[in-house]
């Protein structure tokens, strides 16, 4: 099992814990929707200067700042 960080349609990010060989998520819009998001691996630098590997799926452009935000929140 891995956690997931989903940000999807301008909804808070939240955790989707999936199977290890699971490689999309399906979301839904409020219109009923389905949509399929890859679930791609981030490399961010914590302060002590370690490097983690974090899987999200996201349906926008991200700036490592939300990232690293939504990990010290969520993980």
């Amino acid at each position: 099992m891995k956690d997931v960080l989903v940000f999807f349609d301008n909804q808070p990010v939240k955790v989707v814990n999936v199977t290890a060989p699971e490689k999309t998520i399906l979301c839904e819009c409020v219109s009923g929707e389905a949509v399929e998001l890859d679930i791609m691996v981030a490399g961010i630098h914590s302060i002590t200067g370690d490097h983690k590997k974090i899987c999200i799926a996201t349906d926008r452009e991200l700036n490592p700042d939300e990232i690293v935000i939504a990990v010290d929140l969520l993980l």
